[in-house]
């Protein structure tokens, strides 16, 4: 991977990171709605997608 590529990559996944913040409070307002199968849903792709992008970005990091 060209060093310009891996910025955009790195760039690309911290933005993913970012957007993975928002899952927390809609989670939260999910909760506070009773609709507990929205807030689990939400904290599960929160989790999968700041654990894969973590991964992914201590693989970049590694190159």
């Amino acid at each position: 991977m060209t060093h310009g590529t891996n910025n955009d990559a790195t760039r690309a996944l911290h933005a993913l990171l970012d957007g993975a913040d928002g899952c927390g409070p809609a989670a939260r307002a999910a909760r506070l709605a009773q609709d507990d199968e929205l807030a689990d849903f939400l904290c599960g792709v929160q989790d999968d997608i700041v654990g894969e992008a973590r991964k992914l970005l201590a693989q970049r990091a590694a190159e």
